[in-house]
């Protein structure tokens, strides 16, 4: 259906800002000689049902354009839609390439915009919001700078005027290298995430983490991780704090000289370390020779001693964090027996040591990403005797087979049954990450995604599991903690 409407041919005004529904009559009452437009007549659930009907949101705004009527009507519907919460600038201006409808557009929603997502320059972006006459954004509460151009870094200036036009931002990441002036200006922040897994030309300087901390009481999130330097923060001045604080990520030159007292902080939920790059050869070893491979476990050890009866989850970088066989025969956590998640990545040994971790029967969580020698046999025993198992990660896991397949599902089909006989009939799908294994080849020629077989027990996933990072482990280079 296509509807064409001239404004000008009803005399129609519109305003840029409404507080409520206006009223259903014409805004200019027509003389009377003067007919009305038949759609004026129709009411506005008739209208939203035409306006529905409309190719796209050039279209849309067009309309808008009309009448003060047809404005709320479209405002109403982008709302619902949820489709424009987040302010991607770059999309909008495909969707939009009259500049005067994108001015238009962004007025209207300006209230409703939670999210921003950039890609193109920040100072770019901040001059255009300027020229909209847009130096507010209340609601917005998200920003992600991920620049295309790596080469453009955020100034002070930018940053600046960002937290003048987002004074309610409560998360905040930037991928590029900054220095870290006027982050504290985020007043409300909640969440502040710097960490890219890539070269950087430069940290955050010291003083400015200094302010964030001790400027923003809010602060649950910080991720300061710096991916390819040993990293010269300290948090000495600050761990006093970061009361509030739930999840530190960090590098393990920045923890050394404050793992006690970060270990105290009350709210402390989850602790990632990153492995620093660079480590000292002794003066003996050829450096043809020496296994670049990292080996600092003394920190590792020392929180699974302090933190025992709190830990619910870890997660190792096996390639990174080499352990021998028998490393956590000893572990202070089997007298507690509450994990609940449990990552071991990059293993290279073999799997026997695995069947110790089936004792935690409230295991939610078992990621064995890129093991090398992991079967089917091993995996089926976590099935059998974790019934609370949610989450599977075995990617680039090669030795599997489809028998894995066949084997765990009738060991949840039978457990259904139970369950629905002890008047317990809710029963959560596992949610299998599967990504380059040995049986993704089969679940693909066997289209089991959309198995009625396998529905409702087994949840064939393209992507990692949720706050993973990418690649073959479920943290880079290093370890996590979660505690209770």
């Amino acid at each position: 259906m296509h509807l064409i409407v001239d404004k000008d041919l009803f005399g129609l005004t519109f305003s840029g800002v409404m507080a409520e529904e206006p009223s259903t009559a014409l805004a200019t009452p027509p003389a009377p000689n003067e007919q009305t437009a038949d759609i004026f007549k129709l009411n506005n659930d008739c209208l939203d049902c035409i306006f529905e009907r409309l190719q796209d949101l050039r279209s849309e705004v067009a309309f808008a354009k009309v009448c003060q009527r047809f404005q709320w009507i479209c405002l109403n519907r982008w709302r619902r839609s949820h489709a424009y919460d987040q302010l991607d600038m770059e999309k909008w201006r495909e969707l939009l390439p009259n500049y005067e409808d994108l001015c238009y557009f962004i007025k209207q929603m300006r209230p409703y915009i939670k999210l921003m997502t950039v890609s193109s320059c920040l100072c770019t972006l901040l001059r255009d919001l300027d020229e909209m006459q847009i130096y507010v954004l209340p609601n917005v509460t998200s920003f992600y700078y991920d620049p295309e151009d790596m080469d453009c870094y955020p100034s002070d200036r930018s940053i600046y005027k960002m937290a003048k036009m987002m004074p309610n931002l409560l998360r905040l990441r930037l991928t590029t290298p900054i220095q870290g002036r006027y982050l504290s200006n985020f007043r409300h922040l909640q969440e502040l995430h710097l960490y890219e897994d890539q070269h950087k030309a430069y940290e955050l300087q010291q003083e400015y983490l200094d302010e964030i901390c001790s400027q923003l009481p809010n602060l649950k999130v910080l991720d300061i991780r710096m991916y390819d330097v040993i990293s010269k923060l300290r948090l000495n001045n600050c761990v006093d704090y970061l009361q509030n604080l739930s999840i530190l990520k960090l590098n393990l030159a920045t923890l050394k000289s404050v793992l006690p007292d970060v270990l105290k902080l009350p709210a402390l939920k989850q602790l990632v370390v990153l492995l620093d790059t660079e480590w000292s050869i002794p003066p003996l070893a050829s450096v043809d020779t020496f296994d670049h491979k990292i080996r600092e476990v003394r920190e590792f050890y020392e929180i699974m001693d302090r933190k025992a009866p709190d830990i619910v989850g870890f997660a190792v970088d096996g390639y990174y964090m080499p352990l021998e066989p028998g490393w956590d025969a000893d572990l202070p956590i089997w007298s507690h027996r509450k994990l609940q998640r449990l990552a071991i990545c990059s293993w290279t040994h073999a799997v026997d040591f695995l069947e110790r971790y089936t004792c935690m029967i409230n295991l939610q969580m078992l990621c064995l990403r890129n093991w090398t020698y992991l079967c089917d046999d091993m995996l089926v025993k976590f099935i059998e005797l974790c019934p609370h198992l949610h989450h599977l990660d075995v990617s680039y896991c090669r030795e599997l087979t489809p028998n894995f397949l066949h084997r765990a599902l009738n060991i949840l089909k039978q457990r259904e049954s139970t369950k629905q006989r002890s008047e317990f009939t809710i029963v959560q799908p596992l949610l299998l990450y599967y990504v380059l294994c040995g049986f993704e080849d089969y679940v693909d020629l066997k289209e089991l995604k959309t198995s009625l077989d396998y529905k409702n027990y087994i949840m064939f996933m393209d992507e990692f599991p949720v706050s993973s990072e990418r690649g073959l482990s479920f943290v880079d280079r290093g370890y996590q903690f979660d505690f209770e």
